[in-house]
């Protein structure tokens, strides 16, 4: 899917996302009793632990053995969700029950089919990164102990999970071994296709770790034995999920556009509004916006503010040169309804022609900053990030007046807009000049947000940052551009070098709460790099910091993003060919460049 790097999700609605639909299930015998049970436990749980924890949500799906994990009583608990809570995880949704299966050989009993239920609750908003499974005795039962029958079972449920979410799942014990084996196998086959599906061998767990048995060789015999394996399990996908794990090399680089060039600000203006043309752009529409008349002959590159206004559905903005395939990343992720800029550093195609897709029905702005020419122009000095602004310390203003470096004609910044108890926008330009009718940034209350900026710095050394409603701002200082600047900008056609829901770039799974991980962005002879930071469904609240890998991590922030939701923001680093992330939350994390800076 190009470019869907989105959640079709709000996961602020996670308490009410329960939907079920139980019937009777001919299946294997419930768990064997508790040291102090004084009834029949529930042969049927599901239940939300909703308490947001900084490594993200997981779902717990499972047959009658999972069940002594469910139980929070009558000796049982605390039960699996509670521990995974405890270990930093939640939301968590378990769903579990005498007879379920993955859904191959259910099709006329539905309450039974773990499949079916994983799309039903994705309609209703719920799909977490992380999915704990433990089937298998059920369905090998249907599948007449055939190995091929089981492939295409477990198959089917990692499917529709999806490839871009990690998969823990539990190897069985059966009366018959034969049967055993043949799932176990089946699952083995399954993971060598399926990256994002790990295998968790119980059997040889077990033993080791000396937890007794029932006479059916499939479940527990006591409670106890259902706590410690709930604890070894939460224990297991701490540690393989609690953090990103590399896997791979970084992949092939992008294709530069044009030469090594020179940043020339230019006064801030709208170039294109398709709301004044009185016509949205289509859903996979790509815009071409001739730019002649607004840059100068030979420019190769623009800096530009994209904002997609209200859109139809949750999608994303693409910008590349015309003349160029629509790449497989992207510039600003939004949701239904949602008014979402960043700022795009990106090449020109013949004519100077830029191009934007849209992969949703919606209205799109597109606000030029400057131009990248051959000659006369300014050249970048990235900085060690350092915030220059802060105004939960020194008090709210408007506008926000922040002084540039000495000698500095233009400066890269990153702004966070937080404390805001009402939506609204920042802008950031030149003090000496009028408030523009443009936009760097859009906000919501409660919510903080960043955005990046090249900004032209005003005669008397300063650059302003106005907010339509009181906010606290943060501007974080990346750069400056001046006439003797060191590094002049390659740009390139937009390429992902990061994904670590899919291990591209070669970090799979989520990177966790406080890991940093190095990633290859750029060629050998880059000094600084321009792309795009996605965090995609965080945990809790949180935040990036991108630098350069032979510096320790600064105290600012590259991107920041709300509970269980996703932001972008592009960003201009000092680097070498690689770039370091580090991670305040547990999210997966994305990484598009667009360009490099070279002497």
């Amino acid at each position: 899917m190009r470019g869907v790097i989105f959640s079709h999700r709000k996961r602020r609605a996670w308490a009410s996302v329960l939907v079920s639909a139980m019937a009777t299930v001919a299946a294997i015998s419930i768990p064997a009793g508790s040291e102090s049970a004084t009834a029949a436990p529930p042969i049927f749980v599901e239940s939300l632990k909703p308490l947001a924890g900084p490594r993200g949500a997981v779902t717990i799906l499972g047959d009658s053995v999972m069940l002594g994990s469910a139980y929070e009583t009558d000796g049982y608990g605390p039960s699996l969700a509670q521990m995974l809570v405890d270990r930093g995880w939640g939301p968590v949704l378990t769903k579990t029950g005498v007879g379920f299966q993955a859904g191959l050989n259910v099709a006329g009993n539905p309450g039974a089919n773990l499949s079916r239920y994983v799309v039903t609750q994705r309609a209703v908003g719920w799909d977490s990164p992380v999915y704990v499974v433990n089937v298998g005795g059920n369905d090998i039962l249907g599948c007449g102990g055939s190995q091929s029958c089981a492939e295409h079972d477990i198959a089917g449920l990692v499917e529709t999970i999806g490839a871009d979410h990690e998969i823990w799942w539990s190897k069985i014990t059966m009366t018959d071994q034969s049967h055993a084996d043949a799932w176990n196998n089946a699952l083995i086959a399954v993971a060598g296709r399926n990256p994002n599906l790990r295998l968790w061998d119980w059997p040889l767990v077990r033993v080791g770790a000396g937890i007794p048995i029932a006479s059916d060789n499939i479940h527990l015999p006591t409670a106890s034995a259902y706590r410690s394996r709930s604890t070894l399990i939460a224990d297991d996908v701490t540690a393989r999920f609690g953090v990103s794990r590399q896997v791979a090399a970084s992949g092939p680089l992008p294709q530069p556009v044009g030469g090594p060039s020179e940043f020339l600000p230019l006064p801030l203006e709208r170039v294109y509004d398709s709301r004044d043309l009185g016509i949205r752009v289509n859903a996979g529409g790509v815009i071409q916006i001739d730019l002649s008349n607004k840059v100068p002959a030979g420019s190769n590159a623009v800096s530009v503010n994209l904002t997609a206004v209200k859109p139809s559905s949750a999608g994303f903005l693409s910008a590349f040169p015309c003349g160029t395939d629509p790449p497989t990343s992207s510039n600003v992720n939004f949701l239904a309804g949602e008014i979402r800029p960043n700022h795009v550093v990106v090449g020109l195609g013949s004519g100077a022609r830029l191009c934007v897709l849209s992969s949703a029905a919606g209205d799109v702005i597109v606000d030029l900053q400057g131009a990248f020419v051959g000659s006369g122009g300014l050249r970048l000095d990235p900085l060690s990030p350092r915030r220059v602004a802060d105004t939960r310390n020194s008090g709210r203003v408007d506008p926000l007046v922040v002084q540039a470096p000495v000698g500095a004609a233009g400066v890269v910044v990153n702004v966070t807009g937080v404390g805001a108890t009402a939506s609204g926008f920042l802008v950031v330009y030149p003090c000496d000049s009028p408030v523009p009718g443009t936009s760097n940034l859009n906000f919501v209350a409660d919510a903080p947000a960043a955005g990046s900026a090249y900004v032209e710095v005003g005669a008397a050394g300063t650059i302003c940052v106005h907010a339509s409603v009181p906010i606290d701002i943060l501007v974080d200082l990346h750069g400056t551009f001046s006439v003797g600047g060191q590094l002049r900008f390659q740009a390139a056609v937009p390429r992902r070098m990061l994904d670590t829901r899919l291990g591209i770039g070669g970090w799979r799974g989520q990177i966790g709460q406080g890991q940093q991980i190095e990633v290859g962005v750029a060629p050998p002879a880059a000094k600084a790099v321009t792309g795009n930071l996605t965090m995609v469904e965080p945990g809790r609240d949180g935040f990036q910091t991108a630098f350069s890998c032979e510096l320790v991590a600064p105290p600012t922030s590259s991107v920041n993003a709300g509970e269980g939701l996703l932001a972008a923001n592009s960003l201009t680093a000092s680097s070498t060919s690689s770039l370091c992330v580090r991670s305040s939350v547990g999210t997966h994390l994305i990484f598009d460049t667009t360009g490099w800076w070279i002497s």
